[in-house]
């Protein structure tokens, strides 16, 4: 009984249990199949984690060769750049001295009335460079010599000077040989007289002719000089001489005495002068001398003779000689003032030298003023006697002993250059004295020198070629243009895929474009003169596009839920729609696309619109989204301006449209607009830019059609950075542009799909 009981007891435990037990299996199982399924998603996120790691990874990595190997082409370009810079300096060197040796040239040959000129040599393809070189040598050296001789004679270093001048100073003719003495009568003393020469003032004129062939002057011209002269006559050395006169009957003792020493003779001559001087004017200093002989003949001469006589008589049985005895017609002290006697002065040569200063650098003149001390002293003699005594008849020795009958005290006075003992008499004329020349250069005609031909246009040539191939491709699109004028020039290969063609000396960008083909890199080249260069350029065919496929998955970013969305992709080149689509509820988009840079324009009911560029090479992308509440900070991506400008560029209008279509659609929003500049420059100047920039959102919003009472700006300027301002990566970053969502409203949040 007992065991039937217990038995009865196992089976009721076991049929009670059994239940349980199968509960609990399927509890665990449960718990099992939950944490596998936990595990499965954790593994998943683990796995797409590390995957994201890599790829993050992979970017850095590509980012940093990227970065290494723009860094060396940045160097190479730079150097490269340098190096032609260098070259351009150097050209432009020499250019800018042979246009200054060809302007010197002109203007040497400006007083010519035409300036010769070199054709330009005839451009012959046919030529090859170094035969082209050659010719174009052979013209050059032909004008260098022609131009050599024209320089050398329009450089020397000589003027043509056309001038007057004006002398002033002390003259006198100094005379010698005139002296008279006859032997003593018997119980006379001797009858004769003797001259002094004494100066006075004299001077002339001038015009002539100077050549200054460097330092060295060499003068000619005419001048006319005019000297003054007063030579006094005397008696022997006791002042008197004795004249016999006969008074009968006291013929033999009574002796007429007569005191000349009062009488003066006065000499004026005038010469015409040819003057024929060398000299030198020193460069250093504002001096010159000049020194040679003047060539002169005599254009007039007049004696005038004048004075005082005193007549006495000494008898021998007086006591004392008489005078002033008028009833026997002696006189004392009678004026003699006789008539201009004519003198006639023959050929005469000068020694001349004079030195003196130049005063240009003090006088404020066109002409070149002179200032100098000089002296003339004629050495030959100039008197001509037997014209003399020709214009002068009847002219006696002084004293006479032929008295007038008439009148036995009129005493016949002549010139002392018209008597008979002048006859072997010397005139030496003399002028020392101060002389001021005016010189007016004249224009000295220039030999024509001939204009440097251009040199022969050079030649570039272009050969357009596949890559693959090597074969020639004929009707490609060849760009060219000149870096420095700017000047572009596109021509098509003919079908031996050449290009040929005459271009001026510079350096060009040269790129080409073909259908088919991607664009072949832009090459920098110089053409130099004489060159003859082909350029070979490959273009490499563009490969059909391979599509992958394109997966895309939509959170919220604070739940990390999927979301429903609609996704807008455009191409970053031409924002191009390409694809539109709505996520299913898991959040999920795919679609098939090729490999490039794309942006994403995500929009979902309650959320931010949201634009990402993607960088799609066969990714799957995690893209997140935010709900809409009030305190969120949003950054308005893809929104650009103008350079330290507040002007909202073009490209800025998918931004901006999907922002106004965002508010108009949920009325109840407001926002705050704040503008963010980086560090370089003032902060005034950037608290300013980033003000200006608020508004301009602000502004253009309500021009959209948004309260303007919805929307409030400002601007921080430099304050609050969210990168490194020592980057240009970072300073990009800093200048942007966020909104802050101020108030939602009652209304529930709509946006547009």
């Amino acid at each position: 009984m007992k065991r039937i009981i217990y038995i009865l007891l196992m089976a009721f435990g076991l049929a009670t249990i059994a239940p349980m037990a199968s509960v609990v299996d399927n509890r665990i199982a449960a718990v099992y199949a939950v944490d596998a399924k936990a595990k499965a998603k954790a593994q998943r996120e683990k796995e797409k984690a590390k995957q994201a790691k890599e790829r993050e990874k992979a970017k850095a990595k590509a980012a940093k060769e990227r970065e290494k190997a723009a860094a060396q082409k940045k160097k190479e370009a730079e150097k490269a750049a340098a190096q032609k810079q260098k070259e351009r300096d150097k050209a432009a060197a020499q250019k800018a001295k042979a246009k200054e040796a060809q302007a010197k040239a002109k203007a040497k040959s400006s007083g010519n009335k035409q300036v010769a000129k070199a054709a330009a040599p005839k451009q012959n393809n046919n030529l090859t460079a170094a035969e082209e070189k050659a010719q174009y040598m052979e013209q050059i050296a032909a004008i260098d010599k022609a131009n050599a001789k024209a320089n050398a004679y329009n450089e020397r270093d000589i003027a043509h000077r056309l001038g007057f001048w004006g002398q002033v100073g002390y003259s006198n003719l100094f005379t010698s040989g005139i002296q008279y003495q006859e032997p003593a009568a018997a119980g006379l003393n001797p009858v004769g007289f003797q001259n002094k020469d004494n100066g006075f003032v004299g001077g002339g004129l001038g015009l002539g002719y100077q050549l200054r062939y460097k330092q060295m002057l060499m003068t000619v011209g005419a001048e006319f000089n005019f000297y003054n002269s007063v030579m006094g006559i005397s008696n022997q050395p006791d002042g008197k001489f004795a004249l016999h006169y006969g008074m009968k009957p006291y013929d033999k003792t009574m002796i007429y005495n007569y005191d000349m020493n009062g009488l003066k003779d006065k000499l004026i001559g005038g010469f015409v002068q040819v003057p024929i001087l060398f000299g030198m004017e020193l460069k250093k200093l504002p001096l010159f001398w000049q020194a040679g002989l003047k060539v002169g003949l005599g254009l007039m001469g007049q004696s005038t003779v004048s004075g005082k006589l005193t007549t006495t008589i000494d008898d021998k049985e007086l006591i004392a000689g008489m005078t002033d005895m008028y009833n026997h017609t002696l006189v004392t002290d009678q004026d003699i003032d006789r008539p201009k006697t004519n003198v006639k002065f023959g050929l005469n040569l000068a020694a001349h030298a004079e030195v003196g200063v130049n005063l240009d650098q003090w006088i404020n003149a066109t002409p070149r003023v002179r200032a100098s001390l000089f002296v003339d002293y004629g050495f030959l003699n100039s008197l001509n006697y037997t014209e003399t005594a020709k214009a002068n008849p009847g002219a006696q020795d002084i004293p006479t002993q032929m008295l007038v009958a008439a009148n036995p005290l009129e005493f016949p006075v002549n010139s002392a250059l018209a008597t008979t003992s002048a006859a072997g008499a010397k005139v030496n004329p003399f002028l020392v004295g101060a002389k001021i020349a005016v010189w007016f250069d004249l224009p000295r005609p220039k030999k024509a020198t001939q204009d440097y031909p251009k040199a022969p246009t050079p030649r570039m040539g272009v050969f357009m070629y596949d890559e693959n191939t090597a074969l020639a491709l004929g009707g490609v699109a060849v760009e060219i243009t000149n870096t420095e004028t700017g000047k572009t020039m596109q021509k098509n290969t003919n079908r031996q895929g050449l290009l040929q063609g005459r271009f001026a000396p510079g350096e060009y960008r040269i790129s080409a474009t073909k259908n088919g083909y991607f664009p072949s890199d832009t090459i920098l080249h110089t053409v130099e003169v004489f060159d003859f260069d082909t350029l070979r350029l490959p273009l490499e065919r563009i490969p059909a596009p391979i599509v992958y496929t394109l997966c895309m998955n939509i959170y919220d970013v604070e739940t990390k839920q999927p979301i429903e969305a609609t996704v807008r992709l455009t191409s970053t080149k031409d924002s191009v729609a390409l694809y539109t689509a709505q996520s299913a509820d898991d959040g999920f988009i795919e679609t098939p696309l090729t490999e490039g840079d794309y942006i994403a324009h995500m929009n979902a009911q309650g959320y931010m619109p949201k634009d990402d560029t993607l960088h799609f090479v066969r990714d799957t992308f995690d893209l997140y989204m935010q709900h809409i509440k009030e305190g969120i900070k949003v950054k308005i991506e893809n929104l650009f301006f103008a350079t330290n400008k507040t002007y909202i560029l073009p490209q800025s209008e998918q931004a901006m449209s999907d922002l106004a279509n965002f508010l108009l659609e949920n009325q109840t929003v407001k926002i705050h607009i704040v503008g963010h500049t980086d560090a370089v420059g003032t902060d005034e100047a950037n608290q300013i830019l980033s003000e200006g920039r608020a508004n301009s959102v602000r502004n253009d919003l309500i021009k959209r059609g948004v309260a303007a009472e919805r929307m409030t700006a400002e601007g921080k300027g430099e304050k609050e950075p969210v990168a490194d301002n020592d980057t240009d990566e970072g300073r990009q970053l800093n200048r942007r542009v966020e909104f802050t969502i101020t108030d939602v409203g009652d209304e529930d949040i709509q946006q547009i799909f």
